[in-house]
């Protein structure tokens, strides 16, 4: 299936990395708290969110640690978002998340999603996060390649479930400070069975194709994540 839309319209994701700045006043595991018991069971209150999944990186070397993935069935709703309060009885002083954390939220439209079969939509125990920036004049080929052979090679690999392509529409950090952003990204989700380790591995045998997508890519962000339990 494919979804082709006017930008900010239709499906996509609110990609969110999270940190705690050396000086904060609140731990992490206090923002988990916040998040699974307050935050996300009023984002789903107000029915602007089908669900709202938090990821630990599975490399502690990794820069991007923790990922929160919250995805709107409309984009053009997505302001919506913002009457969900970001306060909270754990933070001091009526704070909000963004004043106690460090975070990079990206807007996302979807692109494609492929699945060979209907799989429960809370099945996923671990992602592939893949983000990538094509070379110039590249992007329609890269897009062939996920279509034409990439997804069906992932799809092979143990507990694979489904894979789904985003373009990115929008990027901020806290800090005001601007940052190069790749402007494609795939999840691939895998559930039970899955043979993840801690780094994202080339599916094998690699193909002069993906050879090819790899060397004129201008950038390759990639790490593997694991959902933390409580996820909605």
């Amino acid at each position: 299936m494919s979804a082709r839309k006017s930008p900010w319209s239709g499906p996509g994701i609110f990609q969110v990395f999270i940190s705690a700045p050396q000086d904060s006043q609140v731990s992490l595991e206090i923002l988990d708290q916040w998040l699974e018991k307050e935050y996300v069971p009023k984002l789903m209150e107000a029915k602007v969110a089908t669900s709202a999944w938090r990821f630990k990186a599975a490399n502690a070397a990794y820069g991007k640690q923790n990922m929160l993935i919250i995805e709107v069935p409309d984009l053009s709703e997505s302001k919506a978002l913002s009457v969900v309060p970001r306060t909270g009885s754990r933070f001091p002083g009526g704070k909000t998340a963004e004043e106690l954390f460090d975070y990079e939220t990206r807007i996302l439209a979807l692109e494609e999603l492929y699945e060979t079969k209907e799989q429960p939509k809370d099945a996923a125990q671990a992602v592939i996060y893949a983000a990538m920036e094509p070379g110039e004049g590249c992007e329609a080929d890269l897009d062939k390649w996920y279509r034409k052979e990439h997804n069906q090679q992932m799809s092979k690999e143990p507990g694979w479930l489904r894979t789904r392509r985003y373009k990115l529409l929008y990027t901020h950090r806290g800090d005001g400070k601007s940052t190069e952003v790749p402007s494609c990204l795939a999840i691939h989700e895998f559930g039970e069975g899955n043979n993840l380790g801690q780094d994202v591995e080339p599916l094998q045998p690699i193909t002069d194709w993906t050879k090819k997508c790899m060397k004129e890519a201008k950038a390759i962000d990639a790490a593997i994540y694991l959902r933390k339990t409580g996820s909605s």
